[in-house]
């Protein structure tokens, strides 16, 4: 499953959020998060505005006074039927607006005389990026809290075609919950949708050939467009 994903770094900025994400240069800096780490999540205001607050990305918890991502990811099928999802799909929806994602193949390992399998796996991380430079909008779950602030979790539904190819050891073959771009006011709210409509936005994003997918030690330079225009 996805466990790293870029984002423009000065996105969390930007405070016009009818149209955030116009043409700009292609040589923007990016950050990286991974579980644990903070990132800019966009979601409606208690005003029904949208706003963006940094989050940080796992549902945590304690274990030798130390904290720890207990949840980082929420299937779209269990939204509504678990006790733990449903509170926060209900009332706390959100979405990251990021340049790339990643997803894990499992590949196997050798020992030093490079042909005796050592039984074991490593993951190979591929990076998923769009070729003209759009940015995507991945489903976000969040909860408030007071000692430890924001948390958001990843949604995921089943891979899409070309995903599916390479996260065969996921027995699920998941990835993150992309959205078709018409379908993100019903997501964050506010076109009042009910439980079931808003569930059945989040299906595989078929990219039909539109997405780079690279191993990160073949990644080649990022591809961008500068017409790019406003996903919203």
């Amino acid at each position: 499953m996805c466990g790293k994903f870029r984002y423009f770094a000065n996105w969390a900025e930007i405070h016009d959020f009818s149209q955030p994400l116009t043409a700009r240069a292609s040589n923007l800096p990016e950050d990286i998060a991974m579980p644990m780490a903070t990132a800019p999540v966009l979601h409606l205001g208690p005003d029904g505005q949208r706003r963006a607050r940094p989050m940080r990305w796992g549902f945590t918890g304690l274990r030798q006074g130390r904290r720890f991502p207990e949840h980082i990811h929420a299937r779209n099928d269990r939204l509504q039927a678990s006790q733990l999802w449903r509170p926060h799909f209900e009332a706390r929806r959100g979405l990251l607006i990021v340049t790339s994602f990643n997803e894990g193949e499992e590949i196997p390992t050798f020992r030093p005389d490079r042909i005796t399998p050592t039984g074991k796996t490593r993951t190979r991380q591929w990076t998923i990026r769009p070729k003209d430079g759009q940015r995507l909008a991945i489903a976000v779950l969040y909860r408030e809290r007071e000692d430890t602030g924001p948390e958001f979790v990843m949604c995921t539904t089943g891979a899409n075609e070309g995903i599916s190819q390479f996260v065969t050891g996921d027995p699920d073959k998941r990835m993150a919950a992309v959205l078709h771009p018409e379908n993100l006011p019903t997501w964050l709210g506010e076109a009042g949708a009910s439980l079931d409509q808003i569930q059945s936005v989040l299906i595989p994003f078929e990219d039909n050939g539109s997405w780079q997918m690279e191993p990160e030690d073949q990644r080649s330079a990022p591809l961008a467009d500068p017409r790019q225009g406003s996903l919203f």
